[in-house]
């Protein structure tokens, strides 16, 4: 009897935390480099061990199988970046390398590709050459098209279903690479700090404005945006007084209300738009906001080169925390489902982390992908093991 439930127990995934089961879903040979999670897909960038990002490649995987495939290879001269993923949808594009190598000419232009889930197959939806960062959302895909003669960027506005394209505003953007979209809203970076644009009335919102002094610098490091909720994080750098250093703050936009609170990264608490952080509470690295709309969540580092996942349901103010031995980025949230970039000093290797978390008693199990599973049916085995003990 110890034997066989021993042998058991070996077989167990090992939770990151209690309510929470994880799995690598990419290959030991490859580096995970970001991805998107929506209902039973991950989509993400990975390539093998090295530098020549000619050897990024998009992947798909599928939770409730665990299959998983290679869905977008790079052009020669090229490489792809960039997925993103709503639904049966996926879209991503790619662009020319920053070093082409020896006996390479030509000048190759950006392209944006379109991927259908259902029936596997993926096209180019633009080859003008100026294309990037496409997002998607619900049917509608939006990407940036380069002004290189003036400052703003135009953009473009797709429509899955009829194939209609338009442009529907320009912006002062400063990094395409941050650009959202969920729903009519745009978030972006621009000259004095984070907006949120409009599609419906045209209207620009200033969230949160640069601050730039002699004796200190405030600006946005990084946002996520879904539903009503805008999650980001701000650095400040002083360069003078008792304040000296940088710093990190976090807070939550309600857009629906233009609402601002401050966020207490490790306990997870909102402490309102007016009452300033202690001092301890901006000790930790806040990185990777993200948000399902219905939750947010962060990654904090006190003691690298370990890192917490935190949640936070602003509803309720219920907070989970994740604990990783590693250093976690490049956070995605749907419903019960997380995945990140894990990494573990001092090698640069990045894993693809799938976190399902456990769901009360009576609900549905079945729709749990491969392995999450396991822990029940090894229980039920023990049970019925020990009840046969018991007859003998």
């Amino acid at each position: 009897m110890a034997v066989l439930v021993a042998l058991i127990l070996g077989m167990v995934s090992v939770p990151a935390d209690a309510g929470w089961v994880t799995k690598t879903i990419s290959d030991n040979s490859t580096n995970a480099l970001g991805g998107k999670i929506s209902g039973d897909f991950v989509l993400f960038t990975g390539r093998v061990e090295g530098p020549d990002d000619s050897q990024n490649r998009i992947y798909l995987y599928r939770i409730s199988t665990g299959e998983k495939k290679t869905v977008g290879l790079p052009s020669v001269n090229m490489t792809i970046t960039g997925p993103e993923i709503s639904g049966e949808y996926a879209t991503w594009f790619e662009t020319p390398r920053v070093d082409f190598g020896p006996g390479t000419t030509g000048i190759a232009q950006n392209r944006v590709f379109l991927c259908s889930i259902r029936n596997g197959s993926a096209g180019i939806i633009d080859d003008t050459g100026n294309a990037w960062w496409p997002r998607i959302d619900r049917g509608k895909i939006l990407w940036q098209n380069d002004v290189s003669e003036g400052l703003d960027t135009r953009i473009v506005l797709y429509d899955i279903d009829t194939g209609e394209r338009k442009e529907v505003c320009t912006l002062p953007i400063v990094n395409p690479a941050a650009v959202l979209f969920n729903g009519d809203r745009i978030a972006y970076l621009g000259r004095n700090g984070l907006f949120l644009y409009s599609l419906t009335d045209n209207i620009n919102t200033e969230v949160f404005r640069n601050n730039a002094g002699n004796v200190s610098n405030t600006g946005v490091s990084d946002y996520a945006m879904k539903g009503d909720y805008l999650v980001y994080t701000t650095r400040r750098i002083t360069f003078e007084g008792q304040d000296k250093g940088s710093f990190k703050e976090l807070f939550l936009y309600v857009i629906s209300t233009g609402k601002t609170e401050r966020i207490d990264p490790v306990s997870g608490t909102l402490l309102g738009s007016s009452q300033p952080p202690a001092g301890t509470e901006r000790s930790p690295d806040i990185s990777s906001p993200f948000t399902d709309g219905k939750r947010i969540g962060w990654v904090y580092t006190e003691n690298s080169p370990r890192s917490s996942i935190v949640l936070c349901d602003p509803q309720t103010g219920a907070v989970e925390k994740i604990s990783l031995d590693g250093i976690a980025c490049d956070v995605s949230i749907d419903g019960d489902r997380i995945i990140w970039v894990e990494s573990h000093f001092p090698s640069f290797h990045g894993d693809l982390v799938l976190a399902q978390e456990i769901p009360d008693s009576g609900e549905d199990m079945r729709a749990a992908a491969p392995g999450f599973s396991s822990c029940i049916g090894i229980l039920a085995l023990m049970g019925a093991l020990m009840l046969l003990c018991r007859k003998k």
